[in-house]
Formats: structure tokens, C-alpha cells, sequence
């Protein structure tokens, strides 16, 4: 027969083991915290550029020249959009804590032409709230990349 005081673990031994299974917990939760951060920034700067991609196959194949826009919370209701003279434009948010970096090459605004071209060359610099940021390159050529 099992005797009593070998059944099982004592108070003290499960007291450590969750202490240890906090102090585990406390340390991974700020690393998971700007994980989630990094992936919601590269996520907006993809979405911007199909974005501006898809403005620019539309300006293509419709003949219609398609003005992108860029403002953090324009009128309350979006942070960058597609306003065409006619056909269908668009307006999307960034995600929480996502905002736009303004500086030395940065435009607010590109209109993609029915060549498939922009109007200018300029640069998209989106940041989260650690400071990180990240970089949508509109070429005049029409060429879209990230940096």
C-alpha cells in the first residue's frame, strides 16, 4: 500500500514551478509584443504597395489616370485611398500603432498615369511605436518596390 506523504507533489514544489512558469511568461510576452509589431508594419507596407500596384494595372487597363492618396486619418475614415475620376476608388486604415514617418522624399500623394508611369518619385516611410520602420519606393517608372 502507497503511503500518504508519496502521493503527489507538496505545496512548496508547486509554489517554484509556478514561479518559474511566470517568470517565463514575463520575459516572452514583450519579445511576442514586438514580434506582433514588426509583422503589422512589413503587413501594412505590403498592403500599400498592392495597393499602389493595383492602381497602376487599373490606370492601365481602364485609360483612366488613378490618384492615390496618403493621410493619417483623413476625415476620420481612412489613411490612404484611391480617388479615380471615375470607376471605383478605395480607402483603407493602417493597423493600430502604424503611422506614416514624413521626411526628405516623402509625397503624400502620387497619380499613376494610363502608361503605366507615376507622376513623381517619392518615398512612403511607414513606422510603429518601437521606432522601426519601413519603406514603400514609388519609382516614375511605375516600378513599386520595398524596402
Amino acid at each position: 500500500m502507497l503511503d500518504l506523504r508519496q502521493r503527489g507533489f507538496s505545496l512548496v514544489e508547486l509554489a517554484i514551478v509556478l514561479v518559474v512558469m511566470g517568470l517565463l511568461l514575463g520575459f516572452s510576452i514583450p519579445n511576442f509584443q514586438n514580434l506582433s509589431s514588426t509583422y503589422q508594419l512589413r503587413g501594412a507596407t505590403e498592403n500599400i504597395a498592392g495597393q499602389l500596384r493595383l492602381a497602376r494595372e487599373k490606370a492601365l487597363a481602364s485609360g483612366i489616370v488613378q490618384p492615390v492618396s496618403f493621410k493619417y486619418n483623413y476625415l476620420g475614415q481612412s489613411d490612404y485611398r484611391t480617388t479615380p475620376a471615375s470607376g471605383v476608388g478605395g480607402a483603407w486604415r493602417l493597423p493600430r500603432g502604424i503611422t506614416y514617418a514624413w521626411g526628405s522624399g516623402t509625397d503624400s500623394a502620387y497619380i499613376l498615369q494610363t502608361d503605366g508611369r507615376s507622376d513623381r518619385s517619392g518615398l512612403i516611410i511607414l513606422q510603429n511605436r518601437r521606432g522601426n520602420r519601413d519603406t514603400v519606393s514609388v519609382q516614375l517608372s511605375g516600378l513599386i518596390l520595398i524596402r
